[in-house]
C-alpha cells in the first residue's frame, strides 16, 4: 500500500493525476489535467493551473531560502501546460502577500531551484542543476544552459541565451548571447531567433544593434545614447531601452579576447 497525503481541503480538479507518496497541502490549487508524480511536496500556497507536468521529487511552495522570511503567508503562482522534471524546487514569496510566478508554456529540467519572488515569463527552457537566486526575473522565450548560476535580482531579456556553466551578475538584454564566468556578452542569439521565426531582415537589424552597443570602440553610455536617438525607429531598439532603463544590476559588458 502506498502513502499519499492530499488534504481534504486542497482544491483539485477531477481530472488531476497523483501518483505515490506525494504530499500535498491544505491551501493548494490544482487545474484540471496537471500530472503529479510521486514523491512530490506541494505545500500551502501554490496555485497551479492546468496541464501541468510535475515529475517524480519536485517540490513546490517549498519555504523561501531567505532570512528575511518570518513564516508570512504568501504565493507561489505556476501558470499552465509547464514540465517541471525531477527534484526541481520551486520556492514561494518572501513578503505578505508576494508571490514566485512561473508563467506557461516553460521547461523546467531536473535539479532546478527557482528561488523566493522570481518571475518567470513563458515559453522558456531551464536546463538541469540552474540555481535562480532571489528576485530573478526571466522574460519569454529564454534558454538558459544546465549548471548556470544567477545572482539575486538579476534580469534576463526576452529571446536572450545564457550559456552553460555561467554565472550570471547583471543583466542580458534581450536577442542576447551571454555565457562564461562571470558572464560576458558574446553576440546575437542567432538559432534562438532563427528557431523562433524571425526573419532574415529581423535578424540583421538586431545584430546592427548588438554592434552599437557591444562591437564600437565607444563607451557604453555612448552608444546608449545612439540608441536612443533611434528609439520607435523598430521595435527591437524599443525592447532593449527598455530592458536597460529598468535595470536594477546593470547591464552585462562586452566579451573582449
Amino acid at each position: 500500500m502506498h502513502h499519499t497525503e492530499v488534504s481534504d481541503q486542497a482544491k483539485i480538479h477531477g481530472s488531476v493525476i497523483i501518483g505515490p507518496y506525494t504530499i500535498i497541502e491544505r491551501d493548494v490549487e490544482v487545474g484540471a489535467r496537471t500530472s503529479i508524480g510521486s514523491h512530490v511536496i506541494i505545500k500551502n500556497g501554490s496555485l497551479i493551473g492546468e496541464d501541468n507536468k510535475i515529475c517524480a521529487g519536485a517540490q513546490i511552495g517549498v519555504d523561501p531560502q531567505d532570512y528575511h522570511f518570518k513564516g508570512e503567508p504568501s504565493r507561489c503562482c505556476i501558470g499552465k501546460n509547464n514540465i517541471i522534471r525531477e527534484y526541481s524546487s520551486i520556492s514561494r514569496a518572501t513578503g505578505r502577500n508576494k508571490a514566485t510566478i512561473v508563467g506557461d508554456n516553460n521547461f523546467i529540467m531536473t535539479y532546478v531551484h527557482i528561488a523566493h519572488n522570481t518571475k518567470i515569463g513563458n515559453d522558456s527552457v531551464i536546463a538541469s542543476g540552474s540555481q535562480l537566486g532571489g528576485y530573478v526575473e526571466v522574460d519569454d522565450f529564454v534558454n538558459i544552459g544546465g549548471l548556470a548560476g544567477i545572482h539575486q535580482f538579476c534580469k534576463i531579456g526576452k529571446y536572450a541565451m545564457l550559456g552553460a556553466m555561467s554565472y550570471l551578475n547583471k543583466d542580458i538584454p534581450p536577442y542576447f548571447l551571454a555565457r562564461g564566468n562571470p558572464a560576458k556578452v558574446y553576440g546575437v542569439n542567432i538559432r534562438g531567433l532563427q528557431r523562433m521565426g524571425f526573419t532574415v531582415e529581423d535578424i540583421a537589424a538586431i545584430k546592427e544593434l548588438y554592434h552599437i552597443m557591444y562591437r564600437s570602440s565607444r563607451l557604453m553610455t555612448e552608444s546608449l545614447k545612439r540608441l536612443k536617438e533611434q528609439r520607435g525607429s523598430n521595435m527591437f531598439i524599443d525592447e532593449i531601452l527598455k530592458f536597460i532603463e529598468t535595470s536594477k544590476r546593470g547591464i552585462l559588458l562586452k566579451h573582449t579576447n
